[in-house]
């Protein structure tokens, strides 16, 4: 360390001390100030952005990190990129994109390249097969190419929130429940037509999709009896209706469907299987058999997508908890073990009490620390996507977004300015 270092490490010890005793910034975010809800989807007013900005780099400028590089290049030599989800709303919210295009080379739509936010229900009518409406998600597709940001495609099969009208003849509200046959026909040409689409108009920009999420089931009474991968049968009492409708090899065939079409349009497009607590033992060893099967005669399936969201489920108890980091690098190199690369897709370390926000940047680094374990012992991990990316201390308990991220639990504060949690992350890639 050189005398220069040696002093700015002094002077930032006695600014510190002395910025205690200063007014913070208070927090206001999404509900307060209009920022998109990148979880639940609420949008409101304009963000009050131009004070809030100056102050946010005032208090920056009081400690003496340096950001020398992006947090996906620091990530690049040991193979992973590094991403933050976006939604429609956000894509001319200024700050939140300098924040995307500042830090990251990939993205995840929340919900603009799902089935149920592409299915035109008119349109199919009329037409008699499925008709998409790609105006949103192309946008954020738009986006991402014109800043040389890659996509994971999210997602092509998932039963929850389906619209139910796909499933019924005529593709009306109130018609019969369609053949097997049929249903088969409608996916392939759907999964077909959205493949498509997307590497026709932007080569190369969505560079992997989720086939199918979330088809593993928690618990016995949600999933189908006998079945050794604990396939899905219903979800919070509704019924899973691509397993109802087409059995339980529908998971297969929308990745034979996908396989088809990717071979035809690129092949270098990756094709995972996504879900949740998928470093818990009793549902990872069941998509271990479920990845199993899908390989067996040809491989369908090239990565895993674990969502990685950890801690407590709306609470603190169960946040931060050194046992989820051990259990995440053996689940990583599980699944890379069968051949796969393997993502965190949908990162939100939980915390839902300020106070605990240093005990959460540590925590962060740590996560990125086990990561980089996992890499350097082999697995192929490729991908680490944040969907928690900023706080929202004013969000109210019974929002959806509480309980899935937490008010604290960011990289960035509500004013997109990088948190201790950030500096932890710079430091473990660094």
């Amino acid at each position: 360390m050189n005398m220069k270092k040696i002093i700015l490490g002094c002077l930032m010890g006695a600014v510190l001390l002395c910025g205690c005793a200063k007014k913070k910034v208070q927090p206001e975010w999404m509900k307060s100030e209009g920022r998109f809800n990148v979880t639940s989807g609420a949008q409101t007013k304009t963000p009050q952005a131009k004070t809030e900005q100056a102050q946010a780099t005032e208090e920056t400028a009081e400690d003496d990190f340096v950001k020398e590089a992006k947090l996906c290049e620091l990530a690049q030599k040991y193979g992973f990129k590094v991403g933050a989800c976006i939604s429609y709303n956000q894509v001319n919210q200024k700050y939140y994109i300098d924040m995307l295009t500042g830090d990251f080379n990939t993205t995840t739509a929340t919900n603009e390249f799902k089935a149920y936010s592409l299915l035109n229900q008119a349109k199919s009518i009329a037409e008699g097969l499925p008709v998409m409406n790609y105006t949103q998600a192309d946008r954020i597709a738009k986006l991402a190419k014109e800043n040389g940001i890659g996509i994971r495609g999210h997602v092509l099969v998932w039963d929850a929130y389906m619209s139910e009208w796909f499933f019924r003849e005529g593709f009306k509200s109130d018609g019969l429940p369609v053949s097997k046959e049929v249903m088969q026909e409608r996916l392939e040409y759907y999964i077909d037509q959205v493949i498509t689409h997307f590497e026709t108009e932007f080569p190369g920009v969505v560079y992997c999709w989720d086939v199918v999420n979330e088809a593993v089931a928690d618990s016995a009474d949600e999933w189908v009896e006998g079945n050794e991968f604990h396939l899905r049968r219903t979800r919070g009492g509704s019924i899973n209706l691509f397993n109802a409708i087409m059995g339980a090899d529908y998971v297969k065939f929308a990745f034979q469907c996908a396989r088809k079409t990717v071979n035809r349009v690129n092949p270098d497009i990756k094709l995972f299987y996504n879900d949740y607590n998928t470093f818990y033992q009793d549902k990872r060893d069941a998509i271990v058999k479920l990845i199993k099967y899908l390989n067996n005669e040809e491989k369908l399936c090239d990565g895993l997508g674990m969502q990685g969201y950890i801690g407590g489920y709306g609470q603190q108890a169960g946040c931060m908890n050194s046992n989820d980091l051990a259990l995440i690098k053996t689940a990583i190199k599980m699944y890379s073990d069968l051949g796969l690369e393997v993502q965190l897709t949908e990162v939100a370390v939980r915390n839902y009490e300020k106070e605990q926000i240093e005990k959460h940047a540590r925590f962060y680094g740590e996560l990125f620390c086990t990561v980089i374990s996992a890499c350097q012992e082999g697995a192929n991990f490729t991908g680490f996507t944040i969907w928690g990316i900023t706080d929202n201390p004013n969000m109210p308990k019974n929002d959806y977004s509480y309980k899935m991220n937490g008010p604290y639990c960011g990289l960035f504060d509500q004013y997109y300015k990088p948190k201790n949690a950030y500096k932890e992350v710079y430091k473990a890639l660094e």
